[in-house]
């Protein structure tokens, strides 16, 4: 199976203008389109379902999904109901993108990184969705008729890369665009399907990757740099894996409103200057259309089904690289 493309957007701008980025990404070759639930970043950040919906109106084929909800985002019953709407807006093109929480936890001030919870919340709502009832916090509730909604689990630790292994339809690997980043992944993935007598097949796999498409080599770099910062903040073992030299943080990483989604992206890339050129070009997707070929060569070769791109700018729907991909990488991927 070829490797195939999908595209993140933020919920900013009015969800129908969203909609018709959505289509158009879907005529230039995109296979799937994704909004984040993270409500209010900003103050700017919509509702991801609302977006959802219009997309699913405005596209014929390509899948939507939301990535990703959380269980303390989005309590069983209401994640329920606006699965199921989507699943019937898109007449059953919904994907259902599930974390462990990290900007969502941040932005309510919980704890990240909450796999227990993630776990009750799969298995509570895999059986609402296939069977149609299920019990959650000493209550019945139904879903009439069940849908197949499909549940994506986004990974980026071991532990939840094998969570995901067990009890996910698909994956959504978080580790970086790097060769043994996604050998450490697969394997873990391998392992949780294991436990659960699963095959690797039976799961399908995508990857989440960070990636800029702008005209000058020197402002992909500079864009990307702020995004890298996460893996030296909470994720050194990615580092360790990937074989790059960790490098201590300055205490002030003050900017506004955090880094990952920092609205002033020059600011941002100043206040992440500790991240090297090197782990940049390792773990992100830019360059040349030659480069990118050769990543995602290998990236497919690693038995990576999709590819979700996320742009540099968490504000503004990621127009160079729809377009840049319809151009020069989307008409190759069938020979890769």
């Amino acid at each position: 199976m070829a490797l195939s493309l999908g595209i993140r957007f933020p919920p900013v701008q009015p969800p129908l203008e969203i909609a018709e980025h959505a289509a158009e990404a879907e005529r230039a070759g995109f296979e799937s389109a994704w909004v984040t639930d993270t409500p209010l970043i900003a103050g700017l950040w919509g509702d991801p379902y609302v977006y959802l919906s219009l997309m699913a109106l405005q596209t014929e084929n390509m899948k939507i999904g939301v990535a990703v909800t959380n269980a303390f985002m989005r309590l069983l019953p209401a994640a329920g109901a606006a699965a199921r709407t989507v699943h019937d807006v898109s007449g059953g093109r919904f994907i259902f993108g599930l974390g462990a929480g990290g900007s969502s936890a941040w932005a309510l001030g919980m704890r990240k990184g909450q796999l227990g919870m993630m776990r009750d919340f799969v298995q509570s709502i895999k059986p609402l969705f296939r069977d149609g009832k299920t019990k959650w916090k000493e209550r019945t509730f139904e879903l009439n008729p069940p849908r197949k909604i499909p549940i994506y689990i986004a990974a980026q630790g071991p532990k939840t890369i094998e969570a995901a292994g067990e009890i996910a339809d698909g994956v959504i690997l978080q580790v970086g665009a790097n060769e043994r980043t996604i050998a450490w992944a697969m394997e873990h993935l391998e392992r949780g399907a294991k436990k659960a007598g699963r095959k690797l097949s039976d799961i399908f796999v995508m990857m989440s990757v960070h990636c800029c498409a702008h005209s000058d080599p020197e402002k992909q770099i500079s864009r990307m740099r702020h995004l890298m910062a996460t893996f030296y903040l909470t994720s050194t073992y990615i580092l360790d894996v990937a074989g790059l030299k960790r490098v201590p943080p300055p205490e002030d990483l003050s900017i506004y409103p955090d880094l990952s989604h920092a609205y002033d992206m020059d600011e941002a890339s100043r206040v992440a200057s500790f991240v090297p050129d090197e782990a940049v070009e390792a773990l992100a997707l830019l360059g040349s259309k030659e480069h990118w070929l050769e990543k995602l060569r290998m990236i497919q070769g690693m038995g990576v089904q999709q590819i979700l791109l996320r742009g540099p700018d968490s504000y503004n729907p990621p127009f160079d690289e729809i377009a840049f991909c319809r151009e020069e990488i989307i008409p190759e991927l069938g020979r890769l």
